[in-house]
C-alpha cells in the first residue's frame, strides 16, 4: 500500500493555499509528519485527502484516487477541534462512530474493537464517564479513538497532541507510530512540535506558502536554512544521546 500526491492544488475561492504539492510515494507503514507555520496548508492537505476539501491533481492510496471516490472505511480523520461535551458516556460516542461507519460489525465484534482500541491508548477508566465530565486532553484522546477503532488505512490526524500532557503526547505518538507497523497502515500527522515529529515521523514534509520546502527523514529535512524558511526563526539543529535530531529556536527574525 503506498501514498502517492502529484500537482495537488487547493483554492480557498481566489486565493490559493497549496499549489501543485507533490509526494512521492510514501510505503505502509510510514509516518509523515506535516510541519510549517501557521497558514502553511497542513489542516487544508488533511482536509482535502480526507474528501472534505475540493483540490485538484492527484492524490492516491494504493491507486484508487483520494479525491474522487468515496473511501470512508479507507481514510480515518481526526480534525483540531475537540468532540463536544454531551451526555454520552465515552464509550458511546466511540460505539456511535463506528455504527455509524460499519453498520456491518457485529455487536460482538464492535465490542471487541472498542476494549481494544481504549486499553492500546490507555482510555478504560474513562469509558464510563460521560464527554460533560472530561478535560479537552481526555476529549481529544476520545477523538482519537474514534479514528483508531475503524482501523483506517491511512491515518489523517490534525495536531493530535495539542491539548495533551507530556506524557499524553509520547503515549499517541508512541501508539500511532506501533499501529502504522503492526498494521501497516500509514499516518499523516500535522503538528507543531517539531522535536516531537523529528523522534515519531520516518519522513518530514515541510510546507510554506503552500508548497513544499523540505522532504525526507528528520535528519536530513530539518537544517538551520529550512527553518528560517518555514518558520522566520534562527536555530540550529544538534543531536541528543540518541542520535535524534533536535531544534533549538534562538530568535525570530523579522517578517
Amino acid at each position: 500500500m503506498t501514498l502517492y500526491l502529484n500537482g495537488l492544488s487547493v483554492r480557498y475561492g481566489q486565493r490559493p493555499v497549496l499549489t501543485d504539492l507533490c509526494l512521492p510515494p510514501v510505503a505502509a507503514g510510514s509516518v509523515v509528519g506535516l510541519l510549517g507555520a501557521n497558514g502553511a496548508g497542513k489542516s487544508t492537505l488533511l482536509r482535502a485527502l480526507a474528501g472534505l476539501q475540493s483540490a485538484t491533481g492527484t492524490a492516491t492510496l494504493d491507486g484508487q484516487s483520494l479525491l474522487t471516490s468515496t473511501h470512508h472505511e479507507a481514510v480515518g480523520y481526526l480534525p483540531q477541534s475537540l468532540p463536544q461535551g454531551s451526555p454520552l458516556l465515552a464509550y458511546e460516542a466511540v460505539l456511535s462512530t463506528l455504527r455509524a461507519t460499519r453498520p456491518d460489525l457485529s455487536r460482538r465484534a464492535a465490542e471487541q474493537r472498542i476494549e481494544t482500541v481504549f486499553d492500546r491508548l490507555g482510555l478504560r477508566d474513562l469509558a464510563l464517564r460521560t464527554m460533560a465530565q472530561l478535560s479537552g486532553g481526555q476529549r481529544q484522546m476520545v477523538g482519537l479513538a474514534q479514528v483508531l477503532v475503524r482501523q483506517p488505512r491511512l491515518l489523517l490526524l490534525d495536531e493530535p497532541t495539542s491539548a495533551l500532557d507530556l506524557r499524553w503526547q509520547l503515549a499517541v505518538l508512541q501508539t500511532v507510530r506501533s499501529l502504522t507497523v503492526d498494521h501497516g497502515c500509514l499516518a499523516l500527522i500535522a503538528i507543531h512540535d517539531i522535536n516531537l515529529a523529528a523522534r515519531f515521523c520516518d519522513r518530514l514534509l515541510i510546507l510554506g506558502d503552500g508548497t513544499v520546502i523540505a522532504d525526507g527523514p528528520p535528519a536530513s529535512a530539518l537544517t538551520p536554512a529550512t527553518l528560517s524558511d518555514a518558520y522566520a526563526v534562527s536555530a540550529r539543529v544538534e543531536r541528543c544521546s540518541l542520535g535524534t535530531p533536535i531544534v533549538l529556536a534562538d530568535s525570530a527574525l523579522p517578517l
